[in-house]
């Protein structure tokens, strides 16, 4: 039976079953096409054979759609009228999951509310980097204001500390050689140029 050409783009009816999709719909005609050929080659008759096309049929997953299941039930329903028990036929599989499976469903109560042990662990695990960079950032930036602003000379305030240094040293020698003028002009030692003019022009 072919795929009902009157149906809309939202309706894709095979055999009475309206499919949610064009795919779904094809496999279900495909399986109405081998239902065919399987009633014409087989002796309804027969138990023995109908049993046969029943095992092939599941053995082989010839079937894709409810058609093709619905098929095996019938034959099913035939082998039992014929004398075979439950136990001697092989369960009719259904490869698909007829409800909606998720697994936070399978969580209990605490799972759901608490995250996993291991999750946290894989968390830590991923941000431990990311923390420990932040981290080893923040001392470094603090052993340079440390070493900036510090007496002890480094790379980073030698300069400064050398230029402090020899101001100090020269208002040193300013205020000496002050002292000096003054105690020559006590005793009356004339000079015409200071000590330190002179350590200047040397």
């Amino acid at each position: 039976m072919a795929i009902n050409d009157e149906r809309t783009d939202a309706n894709f009816i095979v055999g009475g079953y309206d499919f949610l999709s064009e795919l779904d719909a094809q496999k279900a005609s495909l399986d109405l096409s081998k239902i065919k050929v399987l009633e014409e080659r087989v002796k309804a008759s027969r138990p023995n054979d109908i049993k046969a096309v029943y095992e092939k049929a599941i053995e082989n997953k010839i079937f894709k759609s409810p058609i093709g299941w619905q098929y095996l039930a019938r034959l099913r329903e035939k082998l039992y009228a014929s004398g075979f028990s439950e136990e001697e036929l092989i369960p009719i599989p259904i490869p698909v999951s007829l409800t909606r499976h998720s697994a936070f469903e399978n969580l209990s109560i605490q799972q759901r509310i608490k995250p996993d042990a291991r999750d946290s662990k894989a968390e830590f695990k991923r941000l431990f980097p990311y923390i420990l960079n932040i981290f080893l950032l923040i001392i470094v930036i603090a052993m340079f204001i440390i070493a900036s602003t510090g007496d002890s000379d480094n790379i980073l305030n030698y300069k400064r500390n050398v230029t402090n240094r020899y101001s100090s040293w020269e208002q040193d020698l300013t205020q000496r050689e002050k002292v000096i003028r003054e105690a020559e002009k006590k005793l009356g030692i004339e000079s015409s140029e200071g000590y330190y003019d002179d350590a200047n022009n040397d």
